[in-house]
């Protein structure tokens, strides 16, 4: 600010020479003394301006430090950012990966949760007639009576339960699944649910490890523990009995992912029973031909 007021009065000063009048000495003098303050004023206006340019230089420079200096903020902002959202991913990537995907990895994640829940949580098992019993000869005859004593029969092991079926069973192979599914119910537990292929025993069935159905749900296994549900004692022809499981699966079946343990589902088979020729005692000693009946069996938790 004291540069400009220099320089507007030397100006002045320039002015007011300029406009008095004298000799030609004195004009001389005065014209001399002019060139000297207008050297001196150019002197200064140059100082002056380029004083304002070193100054306009320095505010530049500080403005493109500061600007570099915000833009290096901005980056590292984005590179924290950009490494939050990383870390993000990845833990979303570790939650997603605790639900298995393939069937492989369902059919172990469900083997490992069922040998872990001991004891279970209570549930209900159910095991009924489904339809009625039918047959050729006597038999044929009194279905209806048949069909009333072997829902008598099975409504006793219609009953409370604190364990899971098949749980003391061999392993569940991938090649006993139709197909399986897994999810997360956002609730912490993991859901699956298995179809299982259908499975057909003799009068010697293994209800362990004797098919897909046995180490998925469970089966009756003999013919003889099929019929003592139905309260029948085979007497003859073992060999023309066959049995035929059918439906069964395991279904939004519920697996605490903290725990590792089943708090809850369902487990079902449906077990066709065919007799060709044979002698049982169902109260009396009666000939069976061509019998038919069907069982099912549910346990929901």
């Amino acid at each position: 600010m004291k540069k400009i007021l220099a320089v507007l009065l030397a100006l002045s000063m320039l002015l007011a020479f300029a406009a008095c009048g004298g000799s030609k000495e004195q004009t001389t003098t005065e014209d001399t003394s002019a060139e000297e303050i207008s050297e001196e004023v150019s002197e200064e206006v140059s100082e002056e301006v380029s004083e304002d340019a070193s100054a306009a230089d320095a505010s530049e420079t500080d403005a493109s430090a500061a600007d570099a200096t915000e833009a290096s903020a901005a980056d590292a902002s984005e590179t924290d950012a950009s490494a939050a959202d990383a870390s993000e991913s990845e833990t979303e990537t570790t939650e997603a990966a605790k639900i298995p995907q393939t069937t492989e990895e369902i059919v172990a994640y469900y083997n490992a949760a069922r040998k872990a829940t001991k004891p279970a949580p209570k549930g209900n098992q159910t095991m009924a007639l489904k339809g009625e019993i039918t047959g050729d000869g006597a038999i044929g005859t009194f279905s209806g009576i048949l069909t009333k004593a072997a829902n008598s029969a099975l409504s006793k092991n219609s009953k409370e339960t604190d364990w899971i079926p098949a749980a003391d069973h061999a392993d569940i192979k991938v090649s006993d699944v139709k197909s399986a599914t897994a999810k997360d119910d956002g609730k912490g537990n993991v859901v699956i649910t298995i179809y299982f292929k259908d499975q057909v025993d003799g009068s010697d069935g293994d209800s362990n490890n004797g098919g897909p159905v046995a180490r998925g749900v469970g089966t009756l296994g003999s013919i003889d523990s099929a019929l003592n549900e139905m309260g029948a004692t085979m007497t003859e022809g073992r060999e023309t009995v066959t049995l035929t499981y059918t439906d069964a699966y395991v279904k939004n079946v519920k697996i605490n992912q903290k725990t590792g343990k089943i708090v809850g589902g369902e487990w079902h088979y449906l077990v066709k029973i065919h007799v060709g020729d044979a002698r049982a005692k169902l109260g009396i000693t009666a000939h069976l031909e061509n019998i038919n009946a069907a069982v099912d069996y549910k346990v929901v938790i």
